[in-house]
This record gives structure tokens, C-alpha cells and sequence, in this order.
């Protein structure tokens, strides 16, 4: 598949910035101002570079204690900014300049993991101590990553194109920085992949039955927010709003009271026939 099939998504969410207007999210998780009134405001990232730097600064890392790194919805880009179809050119350049990883989401869906390559690099340095791997490892960083713009890799690129050993392979594997694809290829994939999508997971089922059990299939972003979430996702109520609208799970509904979120009718039930 090529890299802008890859990027670009027929279908796209709906035109409203989830960021546009004030909100209880919007407040706790981003950079605020104050203008002259006293009131708060607050600067929505004007590119994508800027979206996924802001996207980062809500994933409570600290909860993870290294087993992770940030790790971005590519559809949560969407909820910040408004031109979609800005966000997968820009997306597609920063893949290209090998500023960004992406990595394919084993959740069965179309959907994509976003993480910046200097934190990916780090992350996999930090998997092992073992001096041979980390030698394997340096080797993928600097042979592969720099001109291997893709989410999977051929055996035969591996061992022809990047002179990867079998050996190296295995050690690759064996980190989580490849995982099986098909016969002949690997993913590339975010070693620790399986604690998030662990939490993505059960976060996203949570919050979606929370919703589903209120009257009307709707809630209150503000009496969302204010929900403990911990027992359910490590990675916090706020990634899991940005997922679910992102997804467009839910619809955002501006009303007098603030933001409604509601449960679309057609993706839930998509969604449960899929279980």
C-alpha cells in the first residue's frame, strides 16, 4: 500500500474542531492564555507538527514507567485541526522526513499509531541492555528508519536491502520492534504495543458503555471529565474523548449547558455486530 493510501482516509470527521470552542478538556490539557478581560483562551495548534506535540502533552507517560512512549490516535489529529486534508499532506512529509513513525493498530480496524522517532528511537534503546541487541537495534535506527518509509518490511528488504542477519531479525522480534505480519514480512511495531493497546482498548469500551448506559446515549463533556477512569485505562478519560470523537464513535453537540457528547447510533452498532 502506498504511503498516501496509507495517510489519507475516505473517511473523514466532520469539519468542527473539537478545540474551537471552550471547553473542560480543552482548559486541562493544553497551554492557556489570558486576555485582557481575564477570561481564558487558548491557541489551537495552526499545524499538524504542533497537534501531535499538544496530543503528546496529555499521555500520562508517568503511569507507564518507560514500558511505553506517547503514542497518538492518528484520527485524534483531526480533533485539533480543522483541515483534514492539510493534516495528511503534513502527515505525510513529516513520514517522509522521518519525523514521525507510523505503526498499524493490531486492533483490527484502519486505524494508526502516530509517535514521534526521536521518542521511538529512545524507547528502543531503552528495551535492552544486552550489548549485541543494542548493537542490532543502533543498526535498524540508522540503516532502516532514515529511507524505510512504510508500517511493514520484506523479508527481503531486510536481509538484501538493510543487511539485516537473521540473527538481527530475531533480535527484532524478539524486542517487539518487528512483529509477524504475514509469511515474508513483519509490522513495525512500538516495542511495549501490547500494554497500550491493552488500555486503548479497554479505555475505549469503557467509555463508550458509560455512555451507552446514560439516558439518551449522551453526557456532559464536563461531567465526563470529572469521571475517575483510572480502574478502566492508564492512559486518562482526556486521550480517550479526543479517541472516541476522533473515531467519530460520538457526536459533539454544542448546547446551552456546553458540550454534549453523544453516541452515534450507526458506529455503535457497527461497532458491537464486529465483536
Amino acid at each position: 500500500m502506498s504511503q498516501k493510501s496509507m495517510i489519507s482516509n475516505s473517511k473523514r470527521p466532520r469539519s468542527g474542531s473539537f478545540l474551537e470552542s471552550h471547553s473542560p478538556l480543552k482548559r486541562s490539557c493544553a497551554d492557556l492564555n489570558e486576555d485582557d478581560t481575564g477570561e481564558i483562551d487558548f491557541e489551537v495548534p495552526n499545524d499538524t507538527q504542533a497537534a501531535i506535540l499538544f496530543l503528546k502533552s496529555i499521555v500520562p507517560l508517568n503511569k507507564f514507567q518507560g514500558k511505553i512512549p506517547a503514542i497518538i490516535l492518528k484520527h485524534q489529529i483531526y480533533c485539533v485541526m480543522k483541515d483534514k486534508t492539510l493534516v495528511d499532506r503534513q502527515l505525510n512529509n513529516l513520514w517522509e522526513e522521518n519525523k514521525i513513525r507510523l505503526f498499524k493498530l493490531t486492533s483490527g480496524s484502519d486505524e494508526f499509531a502516530v509517535v514521534l522517532t526521536d521518542d521511538y528511537v529512545n524507547h528502543m534503546k531503552g528495551r535492552t541492555s544486552d550489548a549485541k541487541v543494542l548493537l542490532t537495534i543502533e543498526k535498524f535506527i540508522n540503516n532502516v528508519l532514515p529511507s524505510h518509509t512504510d508500517v511493514s518490511i520484506s523479508k527481503k528488504d531486510a536481509l538484501v536491502k538493510f543487511k539485516l542477519s537473521e540473527e538481527e531479525i530475531t533480535h527484532l522480534v524478539n524486542t517487539g520492534v518487528l512483529t509477524a505480519r504475514d509469511v515474508g514480512s513483519w509490522w513495525l511495531s512500538i516495542p511495549g504495543a501490547g500494554v497500550f493497546m491493552k488500555n486503548f482498548s479497554n479505555g475505549r469500551k469503557a467509555l463508550v458503555q458509560m455512555i451507552r448506559k446514560r439516558k439518551y446515549r449522551e453526557i456532559l463533556e464536563r461531567d465526563l471529565l470529572s469521571r475517575n477512569f483510572d480502574s478502566h485505562s492508564k492512559l486518562g478519560i482526556a486521550y480517550h474523548t479526543y479517541d472516541i470523537i476522533g473515531a467519530e464513535i460520538v457526536k459533539s453537540v454544542e448546547t446551552t449547558s456546553g458540550r454534549l457528547l453523544r453516541l452515534d447510533i450507526q458506529s455503535d452498532s457497527k461497532a458491537r455486530s464486529n465483536r
